[in-house]
């Protein structure tokens, strides 16, 4: 479908290798997503991206069992914040939490960095939190968690039908919507995002042979490399398998809201009736 020519691809940091180059490759010209888990890169991609957005580490904390002082978030977010490439940060949530847990969070945010504050729509909360949401704010970010953790099965699927159907359709919000690790063809390519985010890039390129390796053994077979030592040629391997899949990632364009509004049946739904 056409559209989403605005959307903005946030590659995750740390993305290593080659002392920063693989990340400048990843992030130039494109967005930067920076966690507040991991910061290790967040000046480099101030200096190289054309946007960066910054993650509040909610997921990565829930993932491995910790909990976060958002106080302490709050006062290392103040030096960046009012860089002009820092667009936005994603407001502290609780990712399996309840709608008053997070609607607390929310409330607890100082109003002096109100204007670049995402809050993060659960898909397991309800689709009436999700339309108070989008009164308020005018960007929310999408977190798949509880029965729709799992991104792309059919649950969840219907689930984005559903909040989507509920935005554009139901309401017609102005709303944006950023997809928290869904930065995915598969996604992007089907569901009005304004930006996405994922950590493809810093996964996949050092995996030589794991991922694509029939990119790895192309690098490692052409005229360029023959000469090299074995360090220079691993080096190259990663800055062009990284620029590979960065274009790969940033050629998928989103629908328009409304080539959204106008597709008649989703992919998804044309699926359920051919069975």
């Amino acid at each position: 479908m056409a559209g989403g020519g605005n959307v903005v691809h946030y590659h995750g940091t740390p993305v290593w290798g080659d002392a920063g180059e693989v990340h400048r490759i990843a992030v130039s010209g494109a967005g930067a997503f920076v966690s507040y888990a991991r910061p290790d890169q967040l000046l480099a991609s101030i200096k190289y991206a054309h946007s960066v957005a910054i993650d509040n580490g909610a997921f990565s904390a829930w993932k491995r069992g910790l909990l976060i002082d958002w106080q302490k978030f709050y006062q290392w977010l103040i030096p960046h914040y009012h860089h002009p490439k820092v667009a936005f940060f994603v407001i502290p949530d609780v990712v399996e939490g309840g709608e008053s847990d997070n609607d607390a969070l929310i409330k607890k945010m100082p109003r002096c960095f109100r204007s670049k504050a995402v809050p993060v729509w659960h898909l397991h909360e309800s689709l009436d939190r999700l339309a108070e949401l989008c009164r308020e704010w005018p960007r929310i970010c999408f977190g798949s968690s509880g029965q729709y953790a799992v991104i792309r099965t059919q649950l969840w699927h219907r689930r984005m039908e559903d909040a989507f159907e509920l935005i554009y359709g139901k309401h017609n919000f102005n709303t944006l919507v950023h997809g928290l690790r869904m930065l995915d063809g598969r996604v992007l390519g089907n569901y009005p995002l304004s930006t996405a985010d994922s950590t493809n890039l810093a996964c996949n390129v050092p995996k030589f042979n794991a991922k694509y390796p029939e990119l790895t053994h192309a690098i490692r077979n052409a005229d360029y490399a023959k000469n090299l030592s074995v360090e220079e040629v691993n080096k190259v391997i990663l800055k062009a398998r990284c620029a590979i899949l960065k274009n790969s990632i940033e050629s998928v364009l989103p629908p328009s809201k409304n080539d959204w509004i106008a597709r008649g049946l989703s992919p998804y739904q044309m699926e359920l009736a051919i069975v």
